[in-house]
């Protein structure tokens, strides 16, 4: 398929999940969410909503699931990828994704790895919930502004021609 770059982002619009039992309590201000929701917004989607759930498996699919349900076609999760106990966005996220792309998830832990030593101790997974034109792109990344950085740094150059190639389903 040849390389083309003319797919409107401002149609899809998008949700930023932070996993953060510490953003919820306050404890810690939710820099990377915002900084997220901000660069999508600046990237040209549509519209970026940004929720933070608890670190444990059921809220974050229940927000997962909302998100896809109401129409959002790009969900970043941030937070969860590690391995620590309710480390369990990786596993969550795969529960709605129907073809993964591992190809992308390996790119982000390469490109952070330039950044930080600890980048490869990251799980993140990425892929689609269908094969369909309405498909939703899922990501988990690493909730600290690097990884959720590094992330974007390789996902925004990718997102025209995922949205094209669903689009061409």
């Amino acid at each position: 398929m040849p390389y083309r770059n003319d797919f409107d982002l401002s149609t899809i619009t998008a949700a930023v999940v932070v996993m953060s039992d510490r953003v919820l309590s306050g404890e810690r201000p939710n820099g990377a969410g915002e900084a997220c929701r901000d660069r999508l917004l600046a990237e040209g989607l549509g519209d970026v909503s940004l929720s933070v759930v608890p670190e444990l498996a059921q809220p974050l699919d229940e927000e997962l699931r909302a998100a896809v349900t109401a129409g959002r076609r790009l969900v970043v999760v941030l937070g969860g990828t590690g391995f620590r106990r309710n480390n369990d966005a990786p596993e969550v996220l795969r529960g709605l994704v129907e073809v993964e792309l591992p190809g992308v998830a390996e790119l982000i832990r390469a490109h952070g790895a330039e950044h930080s030593p600890l980048a490869p101790l990251s799980r993140e997974v990425v892929g689609v919930t269908g094969k369909e034109a309405d498909a939703a792109l899922l990501i988990c990344s690493p909730g600290s502004k690097g990884g959720m950085s590094d992330t974007l740094d390789v996902l925004v150059p990718l997102l025209r021609h995922v949205y094209i190639q669903l689009a061409e389903s």
